[in-house]
Parts: C-alpha cells; structure tokens; sequence
C-alpha cells in the first residue's frame, strides 16, 4: 500500500488522517504469501519431538500441564499444581493450551504436546508481521518482512521450545500482543471510521485479554506501553472519545478476569489450605512481578550491579535477527525519515514500540535473553521496509560499496563459524572428562551446518553482485531454512542437551521404591527437568507460598536459608527415612564448617547422612545429589567434584555429628 506521508505533528491534532488507498494483492503477492505460510507451517512444526532437550522452563509448562490434565475435577485447572505443590507464578494459559494440544491429539501430555502451542503461535505471528507491514508499507515490504520473520533465528529456535516465554508462552503471549498492537495501530491510523474501526479496537483490546491469560501482568506494559506513547506524542485524543471502549475493556477483561475469580473463590475457602489461601497468591505475584522490577526479588539482586547486562538486548536483537542483523542500523534510520509509499505514522508506531519496549526491558533489572521477545516483531518489520529497500534492483549502489560488501561476506562468514568452532573445541578441552560432548561427537554436524550456511551466504552475495537482487534475499532465506532443518535434529541436542538431568531423572524413577520416592524432599527449588523426565513428584521441604506466608508475604534470603536448614535438620532427625534432592553447591554449603559453626550458634548439631545417588554424567556442578538420613540399600555412590570442592566437605566426627566418623567425604574423593 502506498500513501502520502503525514507528518509527525499535524497542524490539528484532532483531525483525523486522510483514508488511505487500499491495494488488492496481486497474483504475485498472493503467492508469496501461499509459500510464506507453506514454508513457515513446515519449519514450525518440523521434527517436535527431537531436538534440543526440555530447558527448565519448557519443564515448568509441560509438568504442571501433565499434571492439570491428570486432575479428577474441575479445580484442578483453576488452580495449576507442580511435583504437587501450587504454582502461581504464572496465569494458566499455557498450561491449558498444552492440556489442549494433548487433548486433540489423543495422547497424554508429552514433548510434541508442549510445543505444539508454540508452532501455532509462529505461524500467527509470522502472518501478522506480513499483515501490519502490508498496511504501513505495502506489498513487497510485507513480503520481505514476513520472509525475514519467518527464516530468523530467533523465531525459528523459538517457535520449537515449549517455554515460558515465546514457547507457549512467550511466543504465545508475542503473538497476542502483536495482534494487539497491529490492530490498535491500523484502528488509530488507518480504518475507515464506524464498523471497521470499531472491529480493530475490538479485536486489539481482545488479543491483550488473551496475552493476559498467557503471561499476566507483562501485556499491560508490552501493550500498554506503545500505545499509550503513541496516542500521547501524536496527541490523538479523538481516538479515545468512544463508547465502544467499555465494550472493549469488557473483552480485555473475559478471558482472565473469570479465573482470577474462581481462584479467589476457591483459595478463600480454604485460607489455611495447602494454597494459603488468595491472599499470599497475591504475595506471591508481588514478589514475582513487582519485586523483579525492582530489583528485590532476591534471585535477581546483583543483575542491577552488573553494567554489562545493561547492553543485554543489543546482543540479542543481533542474534534474533540473524541473518539480516546488520541490516538493523540501517533499519532505525529509515524509520526516522520520511519515505514515498510508507506510511509515516505507521513507521513511527514501529519505531515507539521496539525503543519503548527496550528502555522498559534495559531498565528493568531481571533481564533474560528471552525478553527480547516482545520487541522482535516491530524490529522485524523494520527490517523488512529495510530490506524491501536494500535488495531494490533499481536502488543506484556504489560499485566500490558493493565490492567491500561482498569481500567482507565472503571472508567474515566462514571465519565466523571457524571461531565459534574453535571456541566450542576449546570448551570441551577445558571441561575434560566432564564435558557433554567430546569432540568427536561436535564436529561432524557442525561441520555439515557451516558448509550449508557458509555455502548459501555465499551464493547470496554471488547472486547480489550479479544484480540478481531478489534472488540474492531469497538465497538469504532458503540457507537459513535449510540451515535449520540440518541443525534442529543433528546440533541441538548436543548444545541444549539436558543429559545430566536426564540421568539423574531416570534413576530417581529407577532405583527407589515407590516407598522411598514418598520420603523425597527438594532442597530450595525443584528442577523442572528432574520432576518432567521422571514424573517422580516430590515437594520442597516447605512449600514456597507456606514459606511465603511465613516471612509474611516479603522474601528474605537469610530467613528462607535459615527455615529451610532447621527443617532439613528436623527431618534428618527423625526415625523415618527422609531424602533430599539438592545441588553440589548447596551440598557443600550444608556440610561445611560454616555451616556447622551457624548450625552451632542456634544450639543444633548437624546429624550424619548418607549419599544415595548422584548425577553420572556431565558437569560436575550440574550433578545432582540425593542424600538422606539412613544408609541406601546400595553401595554409597563417590562424588564426582573437584578436589577444592570436596575440601569444603567435613567429615561427620563424633563431635560434630554426635555418631560414629563417616568415612563420606574421605571416600567421594575421584
């Protein structure tokens, strides 16, 4: 679509834009559009059950999904559980699209299951990219952008992960605020007054409801945030004076609002349940959204310290949009200028909406490499008037620029991939006997990804410096599809492998009696993978909102230590069998002479135990532990831990244990 530029601030404020032309899509377009929707369903939903192995977050999801589904009433779904515990850290969306997947595939909840809801969310959002940029730049725009979304990095890794975040969630959640943004911008800009501009608004302030019910409260700022500096830099007040706006708020509020009622209802008829009632739910969200804003959730304290996270999400928006990165600076500037046929207010929002979401996200101390995420489909459509621009067969080029181009193509890619090969070669050389993979096993497949990607790049640039333009992009997006159906299945599960939890999953399902997998206790927090690839489901030694309630509602890292020692001791104590899941670090803590020493100053002698199990592959600070208060029936397994570590290790004397020596931390010595 091509239109006029409007400018930035309008001599009336209130007037309203002019209508703009609308196109139909040619026969080229439409095809286009058929292979971008071809190809985008392909790679979204190639190969779901191989791969990369569940990172904790997909866990997370896919567990407490497992478990909703195995719920014998309906409470079980307003209140999602995990290893048996309640989790509120999250509104249930994902878990209930999971539930779904499962449902209509005939199966229990399973890997495909979990990621299914992610491949959709793909598809939609790749669609939508293609939608908004069609509206603010027109045809080949759209297509370039749609393209470019579909064959980058960041979504076609993330549209196989069953996480928390663009997985079922995070993509989920990106997909409805892009939804929802998309159509608040064409209903403030572009619809025609009446019907039409009443169904954007209708369907934006739905698609925030449903990104509320995925990752509650991050829409009202993902949302909210855009668009209210949109309305206020373009002092666009008229848009607000309509009635349809209580309808509107009323569909924001109908897909969340209902549960947050039933689990009130439900929590507060229980108040001394094992929920603790609705009250430290809200605590418990305090502590997981505000407190992180601010800084004070305890796990998160020393990112605000740390300057060099500030430059964060500079590093990721280049990894996301791989291969078309550094397109990106170019893509900002474009933005900032007035171009024929790209509507000016329609770049601006784009423009509003990736820096507004990265100042909120920069600033904002618990940073995560996924929370990108939001900000990826406007940096997307940047880029894709950008690219639109830059592979224009008719756009007058220096030869010089092109040469220079082309020579630093040919020569930084395969010295890119070099590096990184290098780099890995040396990680595993450093790792040693611990490493994941040797390198052996590495090379061969990273070997065959170079050779496609290197290769594709480079007939690219052949293709660019023959003037074949729209070819040297299309070479750019078949080498990154292709790339990725050759590393999905043959490099992700060595670089995301999760093999040291996976064996340490299977011999908690293995080698303990259903007897003893009763008397197991987790050591602060479950690891997700541990409880997803077991299903042996076991609580913490206090259940998080119980130990919420008791620091009533505020979080304290030196209490949580403290009550959490007592009552492992306690439990040590007892004549029955008591077992604990913990990590080498927290092992080591808990039998050190500084933990004897505090142990000593509250009047408490550290009893003996025993080591049941541990972790048999991979890093050695990656090994979990199972230890208790009785000795296994099996041989007691050596530690595999460096020599500095095990130093810290006390031997249980009679004195400090009040029982015989323990030969433990003489014998755990490799």
């Amino acid at each position: 679509m091509s239109d006029a530029p409007i400018p930035l601030a309008p001599s009336n404020p209130q007037e309203a834009p002019a209508a703009l032309p609308r196109e139909k899509l040619s026969p080229q377009t439409w095809a286009w559009l058929a292979a971008l929707l071809g190809w985008t369903v392909v790679l979204s939903f190639f190969h779901l059950k191989g791969g990369a192995d569940f990172e904790p977050t997909e866990a997370w999801v896919a567990q407490t999904a497992r478990e909703m589904s195995e719920s014998t009433d309906w409470t079980g779904y307003i209140i999602p559980h995990f290893s048996g515990e309640v989790r509120m850290q999250k509104s249930p969306g994902p878990y209930w699209a999971v539930v779904v997947a499962a449902w209509l595939r005939g199966t229990a909840v399973d890997i495909p299951a979990a990621r299914i809801p992610s491949g959709i969310s793909n598809v939609l959002l790749v669609l939508t990219i293609f939608w908004l940029a069609l509206r603010i730049a027109g045809q080949r725009a759209a297509v370039f952008a749609g393209f470019a979304a579909a064959s980058s990095a960041g979504l076609l890794y993330w549209s196989h992960r069953g996480a928390s975040d663009l997985g079922v969630t995070m993509l989920g959640v990106t997909m409805f605020m892009t939804v929802a943004l998309a159509s608040f911008s064409i209903a403030c800009e572009q619809a025609r007054p009446g019907r039409e501009r009443t169904l954007y608004w209708m369907l934006a302030y739905f698609a925030a409801g449903l990104a509320m019910l995925y990752k509650m409260p991050m829409p009202l700022v993902c949302v909210g945030l855009p668009a209210a500096l949109h309305v206020l830099i373009f002092r666009r007040w008229d848009v607000l004076r309509s009635v349809w706006h209580l309808v509107g708020a009323v569909l924001f509020l109908l897909p969340w609002l209902p549960w947050v009622i039933a689990l009130a209802v439900l929590q507060g008829a229980s108040p001394g349940g094992e929920d603790a009632g609705f009250l430290t739910t809200l605590n418990k969200w305090r502590v997981e959204f505000l407190d992180r804003f601010t800084g004070d959730l305890p796990n998160i304290r020393g990112q605000r310290t740390n300057l060099l996270l500030y430059g964060l999400y500079i590093g990721v928006a280049f990894a996301f949009t791989l291969p078309y990165c550094l397109s990106i600076p170019g893509a900002i500037v474009r933005a900032c200028r007035s171009q024929p046929g790209v509507h000016s207010r329609g770049r601006w929002f784009l423009l509003i909406w990736l820096l507004s979401l990265f100042a909120f996200f920069t600033y904002n101390p618990g940073k995560e490499t996924r929370y990108f995420l939001p900000m990826l489909p406007p940096m997307l459509m940047l880029l894709g008037i950008e690219l639109a621009a830059f592979f224009d067969p008719q756009a007058q080029r220096s030869p010089m620029f092109v040469r220079l181009g082309l020579t630093a193509v040919g020569i930084l890619t395969p010295a890119g991939w070099i590096v990184g090969g290098y780099f890995v070669h040396r990680l595993t050389r450093l790792s040693g006997d611990f490493a994941e993979f040797p390198w052996s096993s590495i090379w061969p497949p990273y070997a065959v990804a170079a050779a496609i990607f290197c290769a594709g790049v480079l007939a690219a640039a052949w293709l660019f410096g023959r003037q074949r333009h729209n070819g040297a992009f299309a070479a750019l997006v078949a080498t990154m599809f292709a790339t990725w159906l050759w590393v999905w299945p043959n490099l992700t599960p060595i670089f995301s492998s999760e093999r040291t939890y996976i064996d340490f999953a299977n011999q908690l399902r293995d080698k303990l009696t259903p007897q003893q997998q009763a008397c197991l206790f987790q050591v602060a927090q479950q690891d997700s993978r541990v409880v997803w690839y077991s299903n042996v489901r076991f609580p913490r030694i206090i259940d998080q909102l119980k130990l919420l309630k008791m620091q009533d509602g505020r979080r304290s890292v030196e209490t949580e230590e403290r009550l959490v020692a007592l009552e492992m001791i306690n439990k040590l104590k007892s004549p029955e069998l008591a077992l604990f899941v913990i990590e080498p670090e927290l092992y080591i803590r808990f039998h050190s002479q500084e933990a004897i020493d505090r142990m000593r100053a509250e009047g408490v002698v550290r009893p003996r135990t025993w080591i049941w199990l541990t972790g048999r592959v991979g890093r050695p600070d990656h090994r979990y532990i199972l230890f208790g208060n009785q000795p296994p029936p099996w041989p007691e397994p050596k530690l595999a831990l460096p020599e500095k570590f095990l130093n810290l290790i006390v031997s249980q004397t009679p004195s400090a244990a009040g029982g015989p020596a323990s030969r433990q931390a003489s014998e755990t010595r490799e």
